[in-house]
């Protein structure tokens, strides 16, 4: 979707019936900051976003590594597999992500 969300958006029930659902997802990982090496969280940002500009928030899922584990960034696709949770996540008044997911695997 090009929309941009806005807090208090109803997000649609195709996707609002898969919270806390194993899913599988596709996309571009990215860092969430600076700096090399491996990271215990990402983003990942929808493929057909084209990766021109800022995502909309609509458009990355937050994906938390199993504690204690750690991933490299790879390029290009890839498919990520685990449970995801929708909903806004809200910190000091402003929607910080829509979509989170606990990693259970990387595809790449």
């Amino acid at each position: 979707s090009d929309s941009k969300f806005v807090r208090g958006m109803t997000l649609p029930d195709h996707v609002t019936k898969l919270d806390k659902r194993k899913v599988r997802i596709s996309g571009f990982m990215g860092r969430d900051g600076s700096g090399p090496g491996p990271v215990d969280y990402f983003m990942l940002i929808n493929d057909a976003c084209g990766c021109n500009g800022t995502p909309f928030l609509n458009e990355i899922v937050f994906c938390d590594m199993a504690q204690g584990t750690t991933t490299d960034i790879f390029p290009g696709i890839v498919t990520i597999e685990g449970t995801l949770y929708v909903g806004e996540v809200v910190e000091d008044g402003v929607v910080t992500s829509l979509y989170n997911l606990d990693v259970d695997r990387i595809v790449h």
